[in-house]
């Protein structure tokens, strides 16, 4: 049933051409008379994990090496020493490490779920022969849908296929960019409590010895470390939500100027067809949602 979805996702979210839409129904078709035939089957699908890129494993267990880092930088280098144990402490401290746990569940999420992977075991040649429309993957030796582009470290054509990221150690597709976009939004927001807290403390200390002499140098390491990641943090989540906001990806952007430029050429005005609207672009990411506030909020329920 998995593989029936993505393919109905496929015909029904990106508004395919009206040539490729038979072709879409006719695989849906067999991908669910498969999924009957082979009973609980799809049920017993492994958890997705990409287990043979060493450096993506490393990047992400430093990234939850950092998160809890940061953790104890915070809580009890900075917050105890500077409220004691006072209400405010425990107020910023479970504020904190809520951030740090949400960031820590987005990103797990990120990593183990399947991004977008088109099916292998559907491949219609004969009706690639008949409509001449949907091109085939080499690689994978199936038919490549709309959007979709091969990535050689995952080894599968990935839907909506944005960059393979090896600090969530997955590619980021259409089925996990929410969780990667609120990763970048979690921590984001963890790099900033964490070097404002680290700065205003040591700064406030200064003048009247509140900071111990030993402590001045690791809380100003954390401070320079924390405000280097925000920086770049910052660059990313921008370029992120001007890529959700316009519907494309990073793959698609650079396409897309060509494309534009080819259509000034000639005197014609491009336009991307799988813009749906910023609000309509939003919901195709975060999910169907009356509050937009609500897509900060992690959820199982996969897009749209």
């Amino acid at each position: 049933m998995v593989a029936t979805s993505l393919l109905i996702v496929i015909a029904a979210v990106f508004d395919v051409p009206t040539g490729a839409e038979s072709v879409f129904a006719a695989a849906a078709a067999a991908a669910a008379a498969a999924a009957a035939a082979s009973g609980s089957r799809a049920a017993a699908m492994p958890m997705w994990c990409v287990s043979n890129d060493p450096c993506g494993i490393c990047c992400a267990c430093v990234t939850h090496f950092l998160l809890f880092f940061a953790d104890y930088v915070v809580v009890f280098s900075v917050l105890h020493p500077w409220f004691g144990a006072e209400g405010k402490f425990f107020f910023h401290s479970f504020c904190f490490v809520g951030i740090s746990l949400l960031a820590v569940c987005s990103h797990l999420r990120a990593m183990l779920t399947d991004p977008g992977a088109v099916p292998l075991e559907y491949q219609p040649g004969h009706l690639l022969e008949q409509q001449g429309s949907l091109p085939m993957c080499s690689r994978c030796n199936g038919f490549k849908p709309p959007r979709a582009h091969h990535c050689s470290q995952c080894d599968r054509c990935i839907l909506k296929m944005d960059h393979h990221c090896p600090w969530v150690n997955n590619c980021v597709g259409f089925y996990n960019y929410k969780y990667f976009v609120l990763f970048l939004v979690y921590m984001h927001a963890g790099c900033a409590y964490t070097a404002m807290s680290c700065g205003v403390f040591v700064w406030e200390g200064r003048g009247h010895g509140g900071v111990p002499v030993q402590k001045h140098g690791f809380l100003l390491f954390a401070f320079v470390l924390t405000l280097s990641v925000l920086f770049a943090l910052t660059l990313f989540l921008v370029w992120h939500a001007f890529l959700v906001a316009t519907n494309q990806t990073t793959i698609e952007f650079y396409s897309n100027r060509f494309d534009a430029s080819d259509a000034r050429a000639r005197g014609e005005v491009w336009r991307n067809p799988y813009n749906l609207g910023m609000r309509g672009n939003f919901e195709q990411v975060f999910g169907m949602s009356r509050h937009p506030l609500s897509w900060l909020l992690p959820s199982l329920k996969p897009p749209p």
